[in-house]
């Protein structure tokens, strides 16, 4: 019957979802937003200042302070990154490139696999490149982590590359009020923050090093 209602009677109708639909949607839309709220504050954190740059490089730098003879913080420092190299996700070019005894210094070249998801049918994955250089003195172990760099998806044609500072810093991490982590690059500079900090947080506990 309602094909032979002339057109200007159904304008007129007021059509509408059921009650509980209604409901049902607008409960739903209350969990979407809830759940966008708190991913943007778990991710908070990674808006602020946690990338350095000096002069125009992504670096991070940090001096440790404990008790032990530059010989032990040496000692300490080459065993630790040794044994770095081969840890599982490391892959072949990881090593220790140079020494110095006579500076205590430790230069090593790492390449890791740094992985953002797992799933069974799906692995998401960066080729992390980066220096670290460890100088030793009494009482004191200086650290230094840059150049770094990404190669990712490898196999497809190639792949992508990335230098630090064009890819994980503000400008290109985040939106332009810094209140939001990129879609692509931001979980790259979430990833990277957070395996820097192992690192540094390893060393402090291999040196003894006082917490500040």
């Amino acid at each position: 019957m309602l094909l032979l209602l002339p057109l200007s009677v159904l304008a007129q109708n007021t059509w509408e979802k059921p009650e509980e639909q209604k409901k049902s949607q607008s409960k739903s839309s209350r969990n979407t937003n809830k759940q966008a709220s708190e991913k943007e504050y778990q991710y908070a954190y990674y808006c602020g200042d946690v990338v350095p740059v000096v002069n125009g490089e992504v670096v991070w730098e940090k001096t440790y302070t404990n008790t032990k003879t530059v010989e032990e913080n040496y000692a300490a420092m080459l065993n630790y990154l040794t044994a770095m190299t081969k840890e599982e996700g490391q892959l072949e070019n990881s090593n220790v490139s140079l020494i110095n005894k006579t500076e205590h210094k430790i230069v090593c070249h790492f390449e890791e696999w740094m992985v953002f998801t797992n799933a069974l049918l799906s692995l998401d994955r960066t080729r992390f490149i980066y220096t670290l250089i460890a100088e030793c003195r009494d009482h004191q172990v200086y650290i230094k982590i840059f150049r770094l760099n990404y190669w990712y998806e490898e196999l497809r044609d190639g792949g992508f590359r990335y230098k630090a500072e064009e890819w994980i810093t503000d400008e290109f991490a985040l939106n332009k009020k810094h209140t939001r982590l990129a879609k692509i690059s931001g979980k790259f500079r979430r990833k990277t923050v957070d395996r820097v900090k192992e690192i540094l947080d390893n060393i402090a506990v291999v040196i003894d090093a006082k917490q500040n």
